[in-house]
């Protein structure tokens, strides 16, 4: 990314990050590359940061690790709220100040890196120690920029325009300077050139970006031939270098047997040749003895010759035996060569098979590694489901979503569900117009799943329903209601004996996505998923034994990316009561 990318970036972007909170970082399998997941009132957004490369938001998502220098950084920043955000004047460097005192320093430059210093700049954390004539980034010593360009002498610039390197004049790179059309071959056109430029900057600033990309040579906001336009910059980024990052992507090992392989099937390809020309030589000079039968019979008997002219042809024959038993020598050695060749055909083709496995192998794990999610909808901060006719369900996670739900979303057409026990889900069905019994039971299943009736390993709980209208924040006279707590006017319906049997899927339709709800609805929506019920496994184990079986029956080797989503989608202890592959529970596997 160039200064102009990083300024575009930031005027678009500002919002999904000042005033939110730094809630988690992680290494990715890429080296030198992070996430942090940046919480905003908007909902959760992944940012990538690639120290001299980029800094954009994610809609893909890597495998997340955990690495020393990551970990380093959960110390320093985690938690923290990002006050403010600036790019560095004509400089590739991203400036964040958090609450707790801290500066993050992101350097897009060549060899740049990632920095974290106090207030006064005196470095904590780099990810990686560097030394340059002017400055020394380690701890402890005090971040400083890196020193301005001077100007360029009116002879030095004079050569540059020569040459044809106006990026270098101008500070921006190459690709702007086409996009712009620039033809500088004076002075005068240079003072030209520099206006064009300053007006992109300017417009930019004003939040005029056109976001264009082509996928084989950059990415801009502004549009350049050839392009094609996205919606947001951000966007524009993302797809760049994720598909980039795509191609980057390999798996040496593999890679380094398929070349090995490669060139031990070139080297059998030259030998098979080799054996048959010396296979087919072999066979000539046994027709050629046979068809002049004669005359070398009188060579061999008569003058003791060990060679044979024939032709062009000199051919070497032992003259204590006949012609046959000459001829039929060099057609043996013609089978021996010709079976030699069989031999390491079989042999190409056992290796041309694994390699094209190795190959698949690569190919897996270029695609597993990295997976395209379809973009977050603003439901799916709460837990969330669809019904079997298609109706949105939400349950709050905690009791200030509960509050929240109840006060912003509920209508009084709407239906609010609530299990029949203390310590349960605000459950509603939005815009449930001609909704049908199944649909309300799904949404039971939703409501008693995440109620506290799970954590207590109940197998059922009843479930009652009633319209928006008949759920009030406001309590009788001299009474009063705790946060998260509602009064409900009129008739209950109930659902009795409501199960606790909670089917979770992967829906692959635009991109892959956790689901949760009845085994109604996900069997129908996911062609992979398992049921679980209350159980004694704990939810990170159960998770990766959930991806585990998911991972089979989908092919997909990248989805354990989903642990922690699906983490927060198993409301408590639980085991796995069957699976859409037909496999039963295993607990030995589970603990």
């Amino acid at each position: 990314m160039s200064y102009v990318d990083l300024l575009a970036w930031l005027v678009e972007s500002r919002s999904k990050l000042e005033g939110c909170r730094v809630d988690n970082i992680f290494s990715t399998d890429r080296e030198n590359t992070y996430l942090l997941v940046i919480h905003c009132p908007s909902g959760d957004h992944s940012l990538v940061i690639e120290p001299s490369k980029r800094v954009h938001f994610t809609n893909f998502v890597r495998n997340k690790g955990l690495s020393n220098k990551a970990r380093m950084l959960r110390e320093l920043i985690r938690g923290s709220v990002i006050r403010r955000v600036d790019v560095i004047e004509n400089e590739r460097i991203l400036k964040m100040e958090l609450s707790n005192n801290t500066i993050i320093y992101i350097e897009l430059l060549p060899k740049g890196i990632l920095v974290i210093t106090d207030m006064d700049n005196k470095i904590k954390f780099v990810t990686e120690h560097k030394e340059f004539r002017d400055r020394v980034m380690k701890p402890g010593e005090m971040y400083v920029l890196p020193p301005k360009q001077e100007g360029l002498p009116r002879e030095e610039i004079e050569k540059l325009i020569k040459k044809g390197a106006i990026a270098r004049i101008l500070g921006v790179p190459q690709e702007i300077i086409s996009a712009l059309s620039l033809n500088v071959t004076s002075l005068e056109d240079l003072e030209r050139a520099k206006f064009e430029v300053a007006k992109v900057l300017e417009d930019i600033r004003e939040g005029k970006i056109t976001p264009c990309i082509d996928l084989e040579k950059t990415v801009l906001p502004i549009e350049f031939p050839g392009c094609t336009k996205k919606e947001s910059f951000n966007e524009a980024l993302d797809e760049y270098f994720t598909n980039k990052e795509r191609n980057e992507i390999t798996e040496d090992k593999n890679e380094g047997e398929i070349k090995k392989l490669e060139s031990t099937i070139s080297n059998l390809n030259q030998t098979i040749k080799e054996l048959r020309d010396n296979a087919e030589q072999f066979r000539n000079y046994g027709r050629l003895l046979m068809e002049n039968f004669s005359q070398i019979e009188a060579e061999i008997k008569y003058k003791g010759s060990n060679e044979v002219q024939i032709g062009n042809y000199k051919i070497q024959v032992n003259p204590k035996l006949s012609v046959t038993k000459n001829a039929a020598i060099y057609f043996d050695k013609a089978k021996e060569l010709e079976a030699k060749a069989r031999k390491a055909e079989e042999t190409i083709q056992q290796l041309t098979k694994k390699k094209a496995e190795l190959e698949a192998m690569v190919n897996e794990s270029k695609e597993g590694k990295i997976i395209s999610l379809r973009k977050k909808e603003w439901y799916e901060k709460y837990h969330w489901s669809i019904t079997t006719n298609g109706f949105l369900v939400i349950a709050g996670r905690d009791v200030d979503q509960n509050e929240s739900l109840v006060r912003k979303l509920l209508e009084p057409d709407d239906i609010f569900l609530h299990a029949d026990i203390q310590g349960a889900p605000a459950t509603i069905i939005k815009n449930p117009k001609d909704i049908q019994e199944i649909d309300i039971i799904d949404a039971a299943i939703i409501a008693a799943s995440y109620s506290k009736a799970w954590k207590l390993g109940l197998a059922s709980v009843d479930v009652f329903w009633v319209y928006g209208n008949q759920v009030s924040k406001s309590p009788p006279a001299g009474e009063y209601l705790p946060k998260g707590s509602f009064m409900i006017y009129g008739k209950k319906n109930y659902l009795k004996n409501v199960k606790l049997e909670l089917a979770i899927g992967i829906n692959e339709q635009g991109g892959l996505r956790l689901e949760a709800g009845s085994i109604n609805v996900i069997s129908r929506r996911c062609k992979a998923y398992v049921t679980i019920t209350p159980g004694e496994n704990d939810q990170q184990k159960l998770a990766e034994r959930i991806l585990k079986i998911l991972s089979r029956q989908t092919g997909l080797e990248g989805i354990k990316v989903f642990q922690e989503d699906l983490v927060r989608l198993i409301p408590g202890k639980s085991r796995i009561a069957s699976s859409s592959d037909k496999l039963k529970d295993n607990l030995s596997d589970q603990t």
